[in-house]
């Protein structure tokens, strides 16, 4: 039997679910998409995940197999896939990077300060106009850093209740800033975790 016909009976063999035809797929490219990953992107370890998202992805459509004619070019165009998806990924992320590295630039700025200063007594005005367990409960979150646990200790509350307070506090607080404070510094306040 042919290596062509023998990777046939493999395929219909993973198509139908068969765990040691897959693995027998898995060892006799594993090395191969290896190395193409590894000649796109120079980190081994994304490479070796990017070996695993293949396989992945081919044992989750395995039904589809039997009408593939070429294991190894169908492993290779997922593979191609993977590293597409990984670039765009990166790319999205250095994106991301930059954008968070304008706005710690932006930190050191006068404007930011003063939009900083007026986003502070926004939150105050908001935090005070909480209900008082809310109030507090946020207080002790957010100024004294506690954690829900503790808080939920100190307050003879459950756990569950104080994040409940905490998600409306929050969103109670977002609402307000959006509705008093211009476009920009209410984003500004929303891009610092309030």
């Amino acid at each position: 039997m042919l290596w062509n016909d023998h990777e046939q009976v493999l395929l219909q063999h993973v198509a139908a679910g068969d765990e040691s035809a897959f693995t027998a797929l898995y060892h006799r490219y594993e090395a191969h998409i290896l190395q193409v990953a590894s000649l796109y992107i120079k980190d081994h370890d994304a490479s070796r995940e990017i070996v695993q998202e293949v396989f992945r992805k081919l044992w989750e459509n395995r039904e589809k197999l039997a009408a593939v004619r070429d294991a190894r070019n169908y492993l290779f165009i997922i593979a191609r896939n993977c590293i597409f998806n990984q670039f765009k990924k990166a790319a999205y992320e250095q994106a991301a990077q930059k954008d968070l590295q304008y706005a710690a630039e932006a930190a050191n700025d006068t404007d930011y300060r003063v939009r900083n200063r007026e986003c502070e007594r926004m939150l105050h005005t908001a935090v005070n106009s909480l209900p008082p367990q809310r109030k507090k409960i946020y207080q002790l979150a957010r100024e004294k850093g506690m954690s829900y646990e503790e808080i939920a200790r100190e307050l003879s509350i459950s756990r569950f209740t104080v994040k409940n307070h905490m998600v409306q506090a929050l969103q109670s607080i977002r609402l307000y800033l959006l509705q008093h404070l211009h476009t920009t510094v209410a984003l500004v306040c929303l891009l610092a975790g309030l």
